[in-house]
């Protein structure tokens, strides 16, 4: 994988080509020591003829929300999009051979100057697919739940909580990884306060029960999946319904197939929660693999 990065000046509206192993960001960069920006990782599949870029556009009206969020100016999509076809023309050129990568990009409040004023800075660089998200693309995961520390639904109560923007303050979802690894997990999986299944730290969840794929409300506390909404639109020719509901972590434990969904690792299997055992159904997980794949 090349070492591109790219930096984007989004009050400009220019970017430059640029390494990634050389130093770039300043230590007064409000994201290094605040996590105060925004970020977004999309898939490139290089299966066809042109590159496909999974869920584009969805990524991207994510990337715009979590901005006003914060209060930060509106992404361009022009000046973003030339950037993303940057990437990916960098990568290509250095790997002809190359059927898939991430490509992760974000843009920052920027540094403080005397007068408190700020200057946004962006950047975006690609993500190999590595042979960690291979195997569990194959094997699947198991779980432990966590407890988040706050009850379903209080995003409407508190916005300031950003509880729908992806922002690159990411220390809990870390700590979380942390110690699922510590406790011989491969992932963790929040759950709110009061008992209803939110997501994990970097994936959203689905659970099949019968003929219904059923997945967390994003109100109750949780990040708006770009991933599980294409399954979704995708639930009808898969012979199912696809909804949104308050699930329990037993709804988990026995649902007739779980899979944690995210840009790098399409859908992986759920197969075990808690110590439990979840039902796997592999034929349906390479569905969902093949439907990510296709954007």
């Amino acid at each position: 994988m090349t070492d591109t990065l790219i930096l984007v000046d989004p009050t400009a509206s220019t970017y430059e080509l640029t390494e990634l192993t050389a130093a770039q960001l300043p230590v007064t960069d409000l994201s290094a020591h605040r996590g105060d920006g925004i970020f977004e990782t999309v898939l490139v599949s290089l299966h066809g003829d042109e590159p496909t870029i999974v869920s584009r556009d969805r990524h991207f009206r994510r990337f715009c929300d979590s901005a006003s969020a914060l209060d930060l100016p509106e992404p361009d999509p022009q000046l973003w999009d030339r950037v993303i076809a940057a990437v990916i023309a960098e990568v290509t050129a250095a790997d002809p051979s190359i059927t898939e990568f991430g490509i992760r990009y974000a843009m920052s409040r920027g540094s403080q100057n005397d007068d408190g004023e700020t200057r946004p800075r962006g950047w975006a660089f690609p993500v190999p697919v590595d042979e960690h998200i291979l195997t569990i693309r194959t094997r699947g995961i198991t779980a432990v739940s966590l407890d988040r520390g706050y009850d379903a639904y209080i995003g409407s109560k508190a916005p300031w909580l950003l509880l729908g923007a992806k922002t690159l303050s990411y220390a809990v979802n870390q700590a979380a990884g942390r110690y699922a690894g510590a406790h011989d997990a491969d992932e963790a999986l929040f759950v709110s306060h009061d008992g209803i299944v939110l997501e994990g730290p970097t994936s959203n969840l689905i659970i099949r029960r019968g003929d219904r794929l059923l997945t967390p409300d994003p109100d109750a506390g949780l990040l708006s999946g770009t991933t599980q909404r294409l399954i979704f639109d995708h639930a009808d020719e898969l012979g199912l319904r696809a909804e949104y509901a308050d699930l329990s972590l037993e709804d988990v434990k026995t649902a007739d197939g779980a899979w944690y969904v995210s840009s790098m690792r399409t859908a992986v299997a759920l197969r075990e929660l808690d110590g439990n055992a979840i039902a796997v159904d592999e034929v349906l997980t390479e569905r969902f693999q093949t439907i990510i794949r296709a954007g």
